[in-house]
């Protein structure tokens, strides 16, 4: 018995809308699968990718955000090369999205004061790191100080972290989406600019 058959099957019109209601629900849902994409920056020639939470999906904007530490390495892969790369796969509904877009770093600016305010203790605790992510290390350790090992710090105490805390930005130009249907695969282009959005199919 074949699967019932989405709006968007034959109409890639649809297609732009369903991508950015998964990804603003990737946002505020955890069980969302595109909450957490591949990112993929250009480090030393090569590609070099990782999972990050999706903190913002800005339809109005075309704009997707994450934060990250100021000292990781993607930061100075992104100073060197701004281009940034997105891979998001939802398994319930099997439909694959495939992001390209230009990154802009946001460091103790007003951005990234709104997006500190709204930051979980938990996360924040990840800031306090002494060391740079990445650094090599002795021993196995979380990377904060040992006396926070086992326990939360208190709000306060979290706000040395704000000086390793940024927000990365994405201006989207282009995606690929691709759904996988036992009746057949859809796969279609979509360009973004500032004047309109165009999108074609294209052979599975």
């Amino acid at each position: 018995m074949n699967e019932k058959i989405p709006d968007y099957y034959n109409n890639k019109d649809l297609i732009f809308d369903e991508i950015w209601t998964l990804l603003s629900r990737g946002v505020v849902d955890r069980s969302e699968d595109f909450r957490l994409p591949v990112v993929i920056v250009n480090q030393n020639s090569f590609a070099n990718g990782r999972i990050v939470v999706l903190r913002g999906a800005f339809k109005d904007k075309k704009i997707l955000r994450f934060h990250t530490d100021l000292r990781s390495a993607k930061i100075n892969a992104l100073k060197e090369n701004n281009n940034i790369y997105f891979l998001f796969y939802n398994k319930k509904r099997k439909i694959q999205v495939r992001v390209k877009g230009i990154a802009t770093i946001h460091h103790k600016n007003k951005i990234t004061e709104q997006a500190w305010s709204k930051t979980q203790i938990i996360s924040r605790k990840c800031y306090l790191a002494e060391q740079a992510p990445g650094s090599v290390s002795k021993f196995p350790n979380p990377g904060y100080p040992k006396e926070l090992e086992g326990r939360n710090p208190k709000i306060e105490d979290t706000e040395v972290g704000f000086e390793n805390f940024c927000v990365i930005e994405s201006k989207i130009y282009e995606m690929e989406w691709l759904y996988l249907a036992s009746q057949g695969h859809r796969r279609a282009l979509i360009k973004i600019n500032e004047e309109d959005i165009s999108a074609e199919w294209l052979t599975p």
